[in-house]
Formats: C-alpha cells, sequence, structure tokens
C-alpha cells in the first residue's frame, strides 16, 4: 500500500471489530496526529504546521528578508523624493516599542500573517495625535467586533479591549485566509509522511505486522505475548533478535517497505508542493540537486519579484494609510529599499553602475551611498554625460567643402647652379 493510500484511508471508516485495550475513536486520533489539534476552525493549527521544515524554512525565508530591508520615509513632491528625518523614522528602522527590534518587528508582523491570516499592530499614540509606539498583538486573540454605529472595529480576547479601525494597523495575508489552512492537505501529507519516517526508524526499521493463532486468548496471555514482543522485538534494540513464538503464534507482515511506499519521492513532492504555495523557489530551500549559481541566482530575482514585491506594496499601503496623518498623505510615503535583492553580480554590476552614471541618470555620489553603501566624495554630486553623441537629423546634411587656405610656394631653383659632382668630404680637423 502506498504512503498516499494509507493517509486517504484515515477518512474511510474501518470495519467493526472487536479491540481489546483501546478505549478511544482511533480514526479521530490517528487524523489528528496527521493534521493537528486545529485552531478552532477547522484547519491545522499555527504550531502543529511550523513542525513541518518545510513550511518553517518557507516562513522563516520570507519574513526574514523582509525584515533584512531597508525602510524610509519619503517626501515626494511631484517627479522628485528626498529622504526626510521624520519622527515615524526611528519606529520602522529602528525600534518600535520598547524591547524589541524593527527587525524582530517585521519578522513577527510577516510571520504572524502567514500563519494566522492576518497580523494586527496596535498604534499607540500620544495626545497630539503622535505615533508613541507600535505594539505587535497576538492574532489568536484578535477578533472581528463591530461598533454600535455599525462601524467596523476589532477585539482583544484577551484582555476585551475594543480597537477602532485605525487604530490598528493590518497585514493581511491573501483574501485573509493562512496558506497553511488553504493548503492543510498538502501540509498534512507531509506531516504524515515524516511522522511515517520517525515511526518506521524508531522502531529501528521493522516493518508492522500482526501476531495470529488459531486458539483463544484469555485476556491475560493476550497482555502476556503483547507486552513480552513489544519488549524483546520492538525498538532498535530488538531490530535484529530472532523472534520465538509457541502455542501456534505466527506472525504476518503487513506493512510496505519504505522503499515501495517511495517515502522519499512522496516527501520531496509534498515539500515542493507548499514550497509553490509559499512561494519560495525550491532551490532556495535545497530541495534541488545539481542547481548551477546562475540557476539559483535567476529562482532568487523570480522570488525577490513575485513574492517578496507584492508583499512590500501591500505592507507600504497600508502603513500610508494607517502610520502616516491624513494631512500628510499626499507628500509623505513608506518604502522598502528592493535594490539590494535585485542587484546583479559583480560583472554586471559594475556594466549597469558605469551605464547608469555615464547616462545621467545618477551621480557617482548617488550610485556610492545607494547602491554601495559609501561615503561621498569631493565633486561626486555632478551628473555626468557623454559628448560624443549627436543628433540623428544631423548626420543628414552633407557638410560644405572649405577652401584650402593660400600657402607660399617654394622658390623655383636657380638655372645657373651646377651641381659638384665629385665633393670632397669634410676634414675633421678643420676643426
Amino acid at each position: 500500500m502506498a504512503l498516499i493510500d494509507r493517509v486517504r484511508n484515515l477518512f474511510t471508516p474501518a470495519p467493526t471489530q472487536e479491540s481489546r485495550g483501546y478505549g478511544e475513536d482511533l480514526a479521530a486520533s490517528r487524523f489528528a496526529q496527521v493534521f493537528g489539534s486545529g485552531d478552532g476552525q477547522g484547519g491545522i493549527s499555527p504550531q502543529a504546521a511550523l513542525e513541518v521544515s518545510v513550511v518553517s524554512a518557507c516562513i522563516q525565508k520570507i519574513a526574514q528578508t523582509i525584515a533584512s530591508l531597508d525602510v524610509d520615509v519619503y517626501e515626494v513632491n511631484g517627479d522628485s523624493q528626498e529622504r526626510v528625518d521624520h519622527p515615524l523614522r526611528r519606529l520602522i528602522r529602528r525600534s518600535p516599542i520598547e524591547g524589541m527590534t524593527a527587525f524582530d518587528f517585521w519578522e513577527r508582523v510577516v510571520s504572524d500573517s502567514y500563519l494566522y491570516g492576518r497580523a494586527f499592530v496596535l498604534i499607540h499614540r500620544d495626545g497630539g495625535g503622535a505615533i508613541e509606539s507600535l505594539e505587535v498583538l497576538d492574532p489568536a486573540n484578535v477578533k472581528d467586533a463591530e461598533l454600535p454605529d455599525g462601524r467596523p472595529a476589532y477585539m482583544n480576547t484577551d484582555s476585551e479591549d475594543v480597537y477602532l479601525e485605525e487604530e490598528v494597523f493590518v497585514l493581511k495575508a491573501f483574501r485573509s485566509q493562512s496558506p497553511i489552512n488553504a493548503h492543510r492537505r498538502t501540509i498534512g501529507l507531509m506531516r504524515s509522511a515524516e511522522s511515517y519516517a520517525s515511526s518506521f526508524f524508531t522502531s529501528g526499521g521493522n516493518v508492522s505486522g500482526i501476531l495470529k493463532t488459531a486458539h483463544s486468548l484469555t485476556d491475560e496471555q493476550f497482555e502476556r505475548l503483547r507486552n513480552s514482543w513489544h519488549s524483546r522485538n520492538h525498538g532498535p534494540s530488538g531490530a535484529h533478535r530472532t523472534a520465538i513464538l509457541e502455542n501456534g503464534v505466527e506472525f504476518e507482515r503487513i506493512g510496505t517497505a519504505p522503499e515501495s511506499a517511495q517515502l522519499q519521492q512522496a516527501r520531496k513532492m509534498q515539500a515542493e508542493q507548499i514550497a509553490l504555495a509559499m512561494g519560495v523557489p525550491p532551490a532556495l530551500l535545497g530541495l534541488e540537486t545539481g542547481v548551477t549559481y546562475s540557476n539559483t541566482e535567476e529562482q532568487g530575482k523570480h522570488f525577490a519579484t513575485f513574492t517578496i514585491g507584492p508583499l512590500v506594496r501591500r505592507i507600504e499601503q497600508e502603513a500610508g494609510v494607517k502610520l502616516i496623518s491624513e494631512n500628510d498623505q499626499d507628500s509623505l510615503e513608506i518604502r522598502f529599499q528592493m535594490s539590494t535583492l535585485l542587484r546583479p553580480n559583480v560583472k554586471d554590476a559594475g556594466e549597469y553602475y558605469t551605464r547608469l552614471i555615464q547616462a545621467g541618470v545618477v551621480s557617482i555620489n548617488e550610485a556610492r551611498e545607494r547602491l554601495e553603501n559609501l561615503n561621498p566624495i569631493e565633486g561626486g554630486d555632478v551628473h555626468l554625460v557623454a559628448v560624443n553623441l549627436a543628433p540623428l537629423d544631423s548626420l543628414m546634411d552633407e557638410p560644405e567643402e572649405e577652401p584650402l587656405p593660400d600657402r607660399p610656394l617654394p622658390p623655383d631653383p636657380d638655372p645657373d647652379a651646377v651641381a659638384d659632382p665629385d665633393p670632397e668630404p669634410d676634414d675633421p680637423t678643420d676643426d
């Protein structure tokens, strides 16, 4: 029986049979072992999902990538933009609240949105409306609420506090649904494969089976046989022991070896499916073998463009609405620097910087500061442009020929002068 058939059988009612020593619902117990205890919404719990290595790796990769990006407050005036030293800059770059760094803050916010579907940040303001701190709330305790006048709000079930919608920064996952719940069956299959592998190696590689006999056993004999078999022939210490059976008892194998169940292939396939659902290329998780540097680089750019880019845009827009006052929303923006993720290799970067500088797009100091984090140099703020270029229409006109300048002609030779046919050599002693 293949591994996927084993998981499918979890949902197939088993035939009624006599059971000794088992008083619980076996099907429900096995379902809980595979999919976790749930979160009260019919889905897999975040704690159970994080026990799956590929789920934890995907969420960690996405959250830490966002947390590692530089973020600033920009003042936008038409086509011009400039970083400003706004009070909000300290909160989003260094420490949003006492005891938490900005890296931990963004990592927690992004990971909560993937685990719970939404992340909640309570905005603390002073009497003048300025933001003093940003507090991450436990999403398991935050529920949707409604004020008496019909306005939406949020309730903290732990403290029973009610917050207005404008008081909470909310980062939502796709359609506000946690990816681990949207793909709980795929994650459940992965947990099942890991559980099977753990059980197989914990039992010392023994394949499960049944002990059968034609005789009817008393309860005492049943317990004695079960305990004896388990203590002597189960686990790593009993993996290679010779079983001694008596009174016509026979052992019949009913399990399937991992090779027949294609355990490794099943685990790899499920891991790739989870990575696909999370938007993380398999090469970034070490799931692909034989990859080259160029392949990994291309997958990294794909990850930055199609996974990190939309998530960053979602954060920036929510921050622009909730963290910037209404009067400043037309002139101030919060932006993450994505250039570090899309940076090419050293050779391509050198050519890229050279072209930008020669075309006058950026100055030398702008390239040093924004692209390489280097200090400015004297005279580096001047924008340069190549001077050996000309408009195309100037080449269509034929240039006019200029007359040659008048030059004096050399004098005519004297016709009466006769050349000496045999000149005498100079005497070196005539000095």
